[in-house]
């Protein structure tokens, strides 16, 4: 041991980064030496399953930080995934029979920390330190969340699930329309007091955050208050200088055009990465005009009936295509997807999509190598009463040198004029007539097969299987019932 402890600390630091979380921590209880070495990588990367009723894996990690304040020059990455069940069936899409209770975990005592947690939040001086004082006291996972992230001034990466962003989730029954200035949204708020409030509140500032994720709005009920709705926030986000990658989402304005809250709007220029649901085409190409570098985009237009006058069940893809010509020339890695509340509020009416224009602009995208959309949006301007054009081609919508073409059957609608043995007549005519001149780079096609596709799911694979024969394209059938998104957080 003591040979091993007096070898060049670069060669320790080499070896520790191979050793196991769990083998590290015991390590690290064998000499003093071995935990000044081993402390550095035991609080590099926290990897935490946050489970509501039992905060005290959070409580205690801030308490060592408020403790010796030292740690938290360590922390460069922070992940907090969803460990209840209830709450990883979030991310296959709310049930109308499922709801997440409401939990009362232990509230934190003087043991805790809680008298240093009060002191520092008071001494910010930020309009919302009573309440975020109160929330704390009752241990929820949002305002503990905030606190472990006000104190990480090097934090490189921070990922997060759906436990501290909608803390408690209505049946459907008895849903609000959400709030914007709700009072569950501790972390959006430090996000813009970090970029826009300059008055000395001691919170980190975030110059080196590089990477952010977080889940979009639950689709037919996006919860009382969800932290992250407020544009503002997204622009907090869009403006820190060291940004390269945004997954998340946020409300759209009042109206647009959106007024930037100041004379300088946000210049990300190192965002290469960036993943929107809900937000608005319009709102999205004010955003996509400010980047310079973005080589990956991934747009979800989620439609929640009855929760903002520009959310709306019609989807402009001539517009789309429009929005994205700021980034014509980054782009590698383009992902098109709708989803939509079954619902409206009253709980009457069933909800539908419709697309208008068409995105064959797209062939003049020279770079997209990845390619992902919904077959019923590769196949627009439907009419279900006239059925079938035999003039429209699937392969129209698609950039030129695309390399990797993953479809989706996620978008229907009763306004879609094919079924899905006419769809596969699209992928079949594509690939055996015109895939080698009109897309000669392709070499794979994803099928993806959506949770809430028909029982054709099933009869459907040897027919897909049979479009491939005789071509040199491989293809993968995906089916999403199999995926396990919570774990990709």
């Amino acid at each position: 041991m003591a040979a091993f402890l007096n070898v060049p600390t670069e060669l320790v630091d080499t070896i520790l980064e191979r050793v196991s979380f769990h083998d590290l921590a015991a390590l690290s209880l064998t000499s003093k030496k071995l935990y000044k070495f081993a402390t550095p990588h035991l609080y590099s990367y926290i990897d935490l399953s946050i489970y509501r009723g039992n905060l005290r894996p959070i409580i205690h990690l801030t308490r060592s930080i408020f403790n010796n304040p030292e740690l938290a020059k360590h922390v460069t990455s922070v992940r907090l995934r969803d460990g209840d069940e209830k709450i990883q069936k979030l991310y296959r899409g709310y049930s109308y029979d499922e709801s997440v209770p409401e939990v009362s975990p232990p509230q934190p005592t003087d043991e805790d920390g809680m008298p240093e947690f009060i002191k520092f939040i008071k001494k910010t001086g930020l309009p919302y330190t009573h309440l975020w004082i109160d929330k704390l006291r009752i241990a929820d996972v949002n305002a503990f969340v905030a606190l472990l992230l006000s104190r990480l001034p090097d934090l490189k990466s921070f990922r997060i699930g759906y436990a501290a962003v909608v803390p408690y989730v209505e049946r459907s029954g008895q849903r609000n329309p959400p709030d914007i200035a709700g009072e569950n949204q501790f972390l959006g708020k430090l996000f813009q007091s970090a970029v826009f409030d300059a008055s000395d509140h001691g919170l980190s500032q975030f110059q080196r955050l590089e990477e952010i994720s977080f889940p979009g709005p639950i689709s037919v009920n996006p919860g009382r208050n969800p932290d992250f709705c407020d544009p503002y926030d997204m622009v907090a986000l869009l403006s820190l200088p060291s940004i390269r990658s945004i997954q998340g989402w946020c409300w759209n304005p009042s109206s647009l055009p959106f007024t930037w809250p100041t004379d300088d709007p946000p210049d990300p220029v190192h965002l290469t990465s960036l993943t929107l649901s809900y937000v608005h085409i319009d709102f999205l190409a004010q955003i996509l005009a400010r980047t310079r570098a973005l080589k990956t985009l991934c747009w979800k237009w989620k439609w929640i009936q009855d929760t903002h006058p520009l959310n709306t069940d019609t989807i402009d893809l001539n517009r789309f295509v429009e929005a994205v010509q700021p980034i014509r020339n980054t782009l590698e890695d383009l992902t098109i997807g709708f989803e939509f509340d079954d619902m409206s509020w009253g709980g009457i009416e069933p909800g539908m999509m419709k697309a208008l224009g068409t995105l064959h602009g797209l062939e003049g995208f020279a770079n997209i190598k990845r390619f992902q959309a919904p077959l019923g949006v590769l196949l627009p301007d439907w009419d279900w009463n006239a059925g079938p054009d035999p003039t429209r081609r699937l392969e129209d919508s698609l950039p030129r040198n695309v390399e990797v073409v993953t479809v989706t059957d996620a978008f229907m609608s009763d306004y879609y004029a094919y079924d899905e043995y006419e769809e596969l007549d699209f992928v079949r005519a594509w690939l055996l007539e015109t895939a080698s001149t009109r897309t000669p780079r392709l070499k794979e096609v994803c099928y993806h097969l959506d949770r809430n596709a028909s029982e054709f799911e099933e009869k459907s694979y040897e027919p897909i299987k049979q479009i491939f024969e005789g071509t040199n394209v491989r293809y993968r059938i995906i089916k999403a019932r199999d995926e396990k998104p919570w774990e990709a957080v």
